[in-house]
């Protein structure tokens, strides 16, 4: 299958698009039903007044010239803002991408194309097990050497994860200690971002920096509105009796009842203390503060600490889908970093920015109903068989396309997963943008049902068979 070659398109207003865009809305996939889960939060405590926060005004995006051949963002001049080098204070990033097979390398490269930016750290963890000499000659690893547009970007293979086992969280805790302890990061950035290489920003990286230097300086999102309780960790003890999380989580790996766990470790002034730790479910995928992941990179180097004896007994209970629960519970049971959380307003979304209803979305679980009662009612993508991508879990995550552009608008997502350009190449194409407004508000329709692609070679070779068979019925007649 050839590959896209060259930098992004350049970025375009809404109706700028809708010319061009009514003749990619149907791609060749087979629609499966199911729904977009949009769960309401419900954290009264951390409720705050909906039109006072609506009356904040945020200052207008920046418009980007187009981008140069090799992709690299600038700011328009003149601007005095945000550009090459110059990021604002608290708005530095730095990215763990992980990719473990070929089509995530080769969508890694999209989402790479996407981030890049100048004082913009980029870590690379490319599974061990994806051959080297495929990683060496994929188009990711030629444009990482040939066009990091001012990234200081890393490439390392040390892991192999096995889904949902302890080892999943082992790239993330690589990065935060490379970060953290390594000079050449040590103090160069604000916010830790990781992802999957099958994830596209929506926004721009300078838009992404005034983000995080603004509105959202100092909140740790340790969840993805995934979550039952929305951008806040769920408790263990809010699901029923009988969902599968909460009796994993209350028993050990005999099924004998454990309830919540207390631990005797050392503080950072080496008193010895005991945690109740009651489990609370996030995400894998997080944006972390310099601050905590540097607290949590030095605790997990000694092995006295709550990190390190919570580790402990996770990898001996045998926990499963550790890297949704391990930090997110962390967080809630450590001062000063269990107020850094996002508070939301009554509708659900952050306080401080009250676009922004998930960080992430994603597509998961539409399978079953969810642990309280809500039901899938939209269609999703599925692979075709002529894709090269691999099949989603039953659970997901799914693939997204165009069709799910107005639930991401909707939910001011600053990041999508998964997305490939071997499922739909057109939403690839379209992020990032500078504002949400930028992109066309397209949705699900009712019902939709498409036809298989022609196969022109295909029919005319059963033709040509049809025709040979008759003829050789006329001749013996």
């Amino acid at each position: 299958m050839p590959r896209r070659k060259g930098a992004f398109s350049p970025l375009l207003s809404a109706k700028s698009y809708l010319g061009g865009i009514i003749g990619l809305l149907l791609p060749s996939l087979v629609l499966s039903l199911s729904l977009p889960i949009f769960l309401a939060a419900d954290a009264a405590a951390d409720v705050a007044t909906d039109d006072a926060v609506d009356a904040q005004q945020y200052e207008a995006p920046i418009l980007l010239r187009v981008p140069p051949p090799c992709g690299c963002r600038h700011a328009p001049p003149g601007t005095g803002r945000v550009g090459p080098g110059i990021v604002p204070d608290g708005g530095r990033l730095a990215y763990l991408v992980e990719a473990h097979n070929g089509r995530t390398v080769d969508d890694a490269l999209n989402l790479f194309r996407a981030i890049r930016y100048p004082g913009t750290i980029i870590l690379f963890h490319i599974d061990t097990e994806f051959p080297p000499a495929e990683y060496a000659a994929s188009e990711l690893a030629a444009e990482i050497a040939s066009c990091s547009c001012g990234a200081d970007v890393r490439v390392e293979r040390k892991f192999s994860p096995n889904w949902g086992t302890w080892d999943m969280n082992d790239p993330t805790h690589w990065a935060m200690d490379v970060l953290t302890f390594d000079a050449r990061y040590a103090g160069k950035w604000d916010v830790f971002i990781n992802l999957s290489g099958d994830t596209m920003p929506v926004l721009t990286p300078e838009r992404m920096a005034q983000l995080f230097a603004g509105p959202l300086r100092g909140i740790n999102f340790v969840t993805a509105a995934a979550c039952e309780t929305g951008l806040r960790p769920t408790r263990v003890w809010d699901f029923p009796d009988k969902w599968h999380k909460k009796v994993h989580y209350t028993h050990d790996n005999h099924g004998k009842w454990t309830g919540d766990s207390m631990l005797e470790y050392r503080d950072d002034e080496d008193n010895l203390r005991v945690q109740k730790m009651t489990t609370y479910f996030g995400s894998q995928w997080m944006f972390l503060t310099s601050d905590f992941v540097g607290w949590l990179a030095r605790s997990l180097r000694r092995a006295d600490s709550l990190p390190s004896v919570y580790r402990a007994e996770f990898i001996e209970l045998d926990r499963l889908m550790s890297d949704e629960t391990f930090i997110s519970t962390l967080i809630m049971h450590t001062p000063p970093f269990n107020n850094t959380l996002p508070k939301l307003l009554s509708r659900g979304s952050v306080a401080a920015f009250p676009k922004i209803y998930a960080t992430r979305y994603e597509r998961m679980d539409e399978h079953v109903p969810t642990a309280f009662g809500l039901y899938p009612v939209n269609q999703r993508y599925d692979v075709p068989e002529s894709s090269t991508a691999d099949k989603p879990r039953v659970w997901g995550p799914y693939f997204l396309g165009v069709y799910d552009l107005a639930a991401i608008i909707d939910s001011g997502a600053l990041f999508v997963r998964k997305v490939s350009a071997t499922v739909d190449r057109n939403i690839v194409d379209l992020l990032p943008v500078n504002d949400w407004s930028d992109l066309p508000y397209i949705g699900w329709p009712e019902e939709i049902e498409l036809t298989k692609k022609p196969n022109w070679k295909k029919q005319k070779e059963e033709l040509m068979k049809k025709a040979k068979k008759e003829r050789g019925l006329a001749n013996e007649k």
